[in-house]
């Protein structure tokens, strides 16, 4: 569980600061706001991804014995 939730923390930290400082600087109006909350929803979201949907597409691919 512990693993889970620090997993969950630095996704969501370097899935979102990468993800709201590209639409930062690659916005033309450069609205802060806008940048961090998509940043933060991306990054929440790419989180919850690589928590649990990431592992079952890994257990359905392994080869079966």
């Amino acid at each position: 569980m512990k693993q889970k939730i620090i997993t969950f923390l630095v996704g969501f930290l370097i899935y979102g600061l990468l993800f709201g400082a590209a639409m930062y600087y690659l916005e033309t109006n450069k609205n802060f706001s806008i940048a961090v909350k998509s940043g933060i929803a991306f990054g929440l979201l790419m989180s919850l991804f690589e928590l649990f949907i990431i592992p079952k597409i890994k257990k359905f691919f392994q080869k079966k014995e």
